[in-house]
């Protein structure tokens, strides 16, 4: 039995998925808890304004050992790099950081306290596995539990990309998921009729958690591996791509190159202040913007190829 150490970052609710990658990347953090907003019938009936929270595991028998000032420092030259760029820090939040321990009994618990049935977009609904719903006429229901992989719904880009998809997937066309994390986008294009899909993501850990997604709700025409773009040799009708605009822009290349001719990719986790940045580099690169989508300060790039 162990420990966790839990990191509390108090940030503004749209900046979520940007913290919860320093956490990751930066700090170690090998999961994330954060409280955002409820969704009934795509209405936002409850908004929390509470902390995200990064854990790191460690033995029982150890004593924790990494710096805090440093973790503080981290996130707080993140922050200030953001302002640098033009980023309102009221927008940001005060990213104030604690710091507390939990038991392993603990932490299985608190993933619960933060996860209820939401209705993301006018078809899918996403559940945990320990609460009941009854779908209405129409909706689709993804069985999703938290865990260590990004991506259950909850946050605006993952809902935007969800929207693009039931826009855009028709039957028998093919996905790729870059970057897949839970793999819920290529869940939810499975249920919308694709032929079969292909999540990638570059962290080994998410891949078998993506597999067991895929079998908890019987999407069984998708294949996950460790990789990324580079490493899909096929082209695609429909790619997504849910990660930060800065790396998007660093793989636009090979996102091209992986989607087929008249095919849609669908870029998200933008914010609005990059969008004409982000486009302009696709236009470059050979895509065609088709559209944009919007929620909560963030953007979705519909493009052709």
């Amino acid at each position: 039995m162990g420990k966790h150490l839990e990191i509390a970052v108090d940030a503004a609710c749209v900046w979520g998925e940007y913290v919860s990658n320093v956490l990751i990347e930066k700090i170690g953090c090998a999961g994330i808890v954060s409280e955002e907003k409820d969704f009934e019938d795509e209405k936002v009936v409850k908004t929390s304004k509470g902390l995200l929270r990064g854990y790191i595991w460690f033995d029982k028998n150890q004593a924790y050992n990494s710096n805090f000032e440093e973790i503080i420092s981290i996130i707080k030259k993140e922050r200030e790099a953001l302002i640098n760029n033009g980023i309102n820090p009221y927008s940001l939040g005060s990213w104030d950081v604690s710091f507390k321990e939990i038991a392993d009994e603990d932490w299985a618990h608190n993933w619960k306290k933060y996860w209820h049935v939401q209705k993301i977009s006018e078809r899918i609904v996403v559940c945990p596995s320990w609460e009941k719903y009854t779908p209405k006429e129409n909706d689709i229901v993804i069985y999703l539990d938290p865990g260590t992989a990004f991506g259950a719904g909850n946050h605006p880009t993952s809902q935007l990309c969800v929207k693009a998809l039931e826009k855009y997937v028709t039957k028998n066309k093919t996905l790729a998921d870059i970057g897949t994390g839970s793999g819920i986008l290529a869940i939810v294009a499975s249920k919308f009729g694709i032929k079969f899909g292909v999540g990638v993501d570059n962290d080994a850990s998410v891949i078998d958690i993506a597999k067991e997604n895929a079998v908890k709700n019987k999407a069984e025409n998708l294949t996950f591996y460790e990789g990324s773009a580079l490493d899909i040799e096929d082209t695609f009708d429909i790619v997504t791509v849910n990660i930060l605009a800065r790396i998007i822009m660093q793989i636009l290349p090979e996102i091209y190159n992986i989607c087929s001719s008249g095919g849609i990719t669908v870029l998200s986790g933008i914010i609005k202040k990059q969008e004409a940045e982000v486009i302009k580099a696709a236009n470059d690169i050979g895509f065609t913007p088709v559209e944009t989508l919007e929620a909560d300060g963030w953007v979705g790039i519909i493009l052709s190829k």
